[in-house]
């Protein structure tokens, strides 16, 4: 008869799960590996994956969370600074994206894999999981700024995300266009990203500032 496991164990299985994931996407930022691939590389067997995740999409969803709430810890101690600013709190989550460059094509991902292969109880713990700290960090942006309203530093939190996204979805040419994407009067669409993501992302945050009177300590 088999332990069961406490939930220490179980814990630590899950975790292992989404570090397989990160690897595989490491490797294959499409995320087209199978659950067998992502069961070996955890080192468990195809069932137990099924055990924590109901689907593969699950996991990149439980691995997006992860991402994200390591980006507002790196967000939130850069609030924290006593110089904080637009300018430090943008570069430390781009220094953070920097490093997970996964990030963005699975930020992009994750509405399509809502609409699709997740269940409902796990998109409903991702946004409640989210909603509770946006509204702590969003407390922190509120009190560097504060003159913006009530829930403005939350707002602008959310806003820098969907900036993202779109930025990406926009940077990232189709495959079958890469070769048009040559032509002269296409050249409106050709971006350095992380470029144009650092100056939309300044021109937003530094707008917030200018209404919202920072506090110097």
């Amino acid at each position: 008869m088999k332990r069961a496991l406490g939930a220490e164990e179980k814990s630590a299985r899950r975790a292992a799960i989404v570090r397989a994931a990160e690897a595989l996407l490491h490797r294959d930022p499409a995320a087209t590996f199978s659950v067998d691939a992502l069961a070996r590389r955890a080192g468990l067997a195809k069932g137990t994956v099924y055990l924590y995740f109901h689907t593969r999409e699950e996991v990149l969803l439980a691995l997006h969370e992860r991402q994200l709430h390591t980006l507002f810890d790196a967000l939130a101690r850069a609030l924290e600074r006593p110089r904080a600013d637009a300018r430090s709190v943008v570069r430390a989550g781009l220094r953070h994206h920097g490093g997970h460059p996964e990030f963005y094509p699975l930020a992009g991902r994750c509405r399509t894999m809502l609409d699709t292969n997740i269940g409902a109880d796990a998109a409903l713990a991702f946004h409640l999981g989210l909603a509770q700290r946006l509204a702590t960090l969003g407390a922190r942006v509120d009190k560097l700024y504060p003159a913006l309203r009530p829930g403005e530093g939350a707002a602008l939190l959310v806003n820098s995300y969907a900036l993202i996204i779109g930025l990406w979805q926009q940077a990232d040419i189709p495959a079958v266009l890469h070769k048009a994407m040559q032509r002269p009067d296409l050249k409106v669409f050709r971006m350095d990203f992380e470029t144009q993501l650092e100056r939309a992302l300044l021109d937003l945050w530094e707008a917030a500032e200018r209404r919202g009177g920072r506090n110097r300590p």
